[in-house]
């Protein structure tokens, strides 16, 4: 039989446990064919097939992010940058400000992203003076990294109705100053209080952001997405118009958020597994609480350095009751839960939907599954719950949490290596745009548990290489009920692969993150070729 593709020469990472070692792989159409040594696979080659010498390089099965925001970061891109780094200072994010700011018709908004306060030198959020020697003709709002809190400037607090006697939402906070004026810092549901004030992007807009963020997300060798929430209908039509027009780049699960959708998809039947290899409905999902960044996660005890012990999004029976809902409606359920109180919640909830409605392989989820405690872990072994943990975090944000938490309560934080010892089906996630979508960074943070200056937290979590590829492939192939299609090396899986540049078992744990994709194979198919890539 002649393969379409053979890529021989490599050190192929199947991801299947136990496998041999493999170093060529044969492909026919959209699916794998063989793996296998070059001398095994040389009979697929024919006069047709298409041949790459691998050269030593590495293959991976597709990389998979479990919990990212396709659209959020394709809509990013064309937002100032404000992350931390490369800015060092207020100073620098109110001058990117200034910059758009001088661009733009007056009364259009300006909407920023990406600052940590932890990674400030001015170690404190903006505020909304800050953002007005920027712009006083402009609104601005400056999103922090996490994504839960934002500063508005004097006009978009205008625009949004804020001022010294709005009271503070439910599930958010208005911060103040002593004379009782808005300072600009919005957390939770106040930051949405502005967001709401922002025109909505329109699906062709919508459609573009997907095809942007696809391409940055091919250069990576990520082949599957799971949005983190759809909540528009307009979102759905781009995702269905890029997938009946075969211009979705790559595959992608979309969480439905259960607040806005949950009634109309159960009216009309829809549940989790509906769609194609392409695109389908994954779980249902909800907020429990917010970040630890924004000391909005919720905790069971008090934060280090603010008198509070986060949020709950909503009164927290309403949310078990929604999750219970979900789960009888035939979705597996999910919900971002930080904080340990958020995730001792959650599991109250999953156990309160099974005893209502037994089922057998329910996989919900906990996304971020961040803060936990030895009891809480034991709880999600013995109900076959999947966590989703955010493998860039601790590289990222390791400062702000360690002066919220201290170190003790970080021991189980995004504890690959407990999970996997206790059987937990872990899967791997960037939460881009909060993090970066560079999925080599990611297995880099869960081999090596160091932050961006090389400091280690916990290293008793770390985990091994091929573990860390299985946690960003086939688990998250698993997360989503597809790891009988993908997630591995294996005849008949789907055709979706990642060629490195370089052989992954000499490179240093620390430069893992640097190593570039060479190709990117969806379908069968080159999606991507990095310039230069022989």
């Amino acid at each position: 039989m002649e393969a379409t593709l053979v890529l021989f020469g490599g050190h192929v990472v199947t991801a299947v446990a136990g496998a041999p070692p493999a170093t060529a792989v044969a492909i026919l159409g959209q699916r794998i064919l063989a793996v296998g040594s070059d001398s095994d696979i040389r009979p697929f080659v024919g006069p047709r097939t298409e041949t790459i010498d691998l050269q030593g390089r590495t293959i991976t099965p597709g990389f998979n992010d479990a919990h990212c925001h396709p659209i959020a970061l394709g809509l990013s891109l064309r937002e100032v940058d404000a992350r931390t780094p490369p800015n060092r200072s207020i100073a620098e994010i109110v001058t990117r400000i200034a910059e758009r700011a001088a661009t733009q018709p007056p009364g259009t908004w300006i909407v920023a992203r990406g600052y940590d306060q932890a990674q400030l030198i001015e170690r404190r959020h903006p505020t909304r003076e800050d953002l007005d020697r920027a712009t006083s003709q402009h609104p601005v709002l400056l999103i922090r990294a996490c994504g839960h809190i934002g500063v508005a400037n004097s006009l978009a607090l205008e625009r949004a109705g804020i001022g010294p006697g709005t009271p503070d939402p439910p599930g958010g906070t208005i911060d103040r100053s002593a004379d009782g004026m808005p300072t600009g810092v919005l957390r939770e549901a106040a930051l949405q209080l502005v967001r709401s004030a922002l025109p909505e992007p329109t699906v062709d807009d919508l459609v573009a952001a997907l095809e942007e963020a696809g391409t940055l997300f091919l250069r990576f060798g990520v082949t599957s997405v799971q949005e983190a929430g759809i909540r528009r209908a307009e979102e759905f039509l781009a995702y269905q118009r890029l997938a009946r027009d075969r211009r979705l780049p790559v595959r992608s699960t979309l969480m439905i958020l259960i607040d806005p959708l949950l009634e109309p998809c159960r009216v009309l039947g829809l549940r989790t597994g509906f769609g194609d290899s392409w695109l389908r409905i994954g779980p249902a999902k909800l907020f429990l609480d917010g970040s630890i960044g924004g000391r909005t996660a919720r905790m069971s005890e008090p934060y280090l350095d603010r008198d509070t012990l986060g949020l709950w999004m909503d009164d927290p029976e309403v949310m078990k009751r929604k999750i219970v809902e979900a789960h009888c409606a035939g979705f597996q359920c999910c919900a971002h839960a930080i904080g340990d109180a958020a995730i001792e919640l959650l599991l109250d909830a999953f156990e309160e939907a099974l005893r209502v409605q037994p089922r057998h392989d329910h996989r919900h989820r906990i996304e971020h599954c961040s803060i936990l405690r030895p009891d809480l872990i034991d709880r999600i072994a013995r109900l076959g719950a999947v966590p989703i943990p955010g493998t860039t975090f601790l590289h990222d944000f390791r400062a702000v949490y360690l002066s919220g938490l201290g170190l003790e309560r970080l021991r189980y934080a995004y504890a690959l290596r407990t999970f996997l010892d206790r059987g937990i089906v872990a899967a791997a996630s960037s939460d881009t745009p909060v993090c970066s979508p560079n999925a080599l960074l990611g297995i880099q943070t869960m081999v090596t548990r160091k932050d961006a200056d090389g400091q280690v937290t916990w290293p008793e979590e770390c985990i091994t290489l091929e573990e860390a590829i299985r946690v960003y492939t086939v688990n998250g192939a698993y997360a989503s009920f597809s790891e009988h299609e993908k997630g591995t090396i294996e005849p008949g899986k789907l055709a979706d692969l990642a060629v490195l540049e370089a052989d992954l078992r000499t490179v240093p744990p620390d430069a893992l993150g640097q190593v570039r994709v060479d190709y990117t194979i969806v379908d069968g198919r080159i999606a991507y070729a990095r310039p230069g890539a022989a």
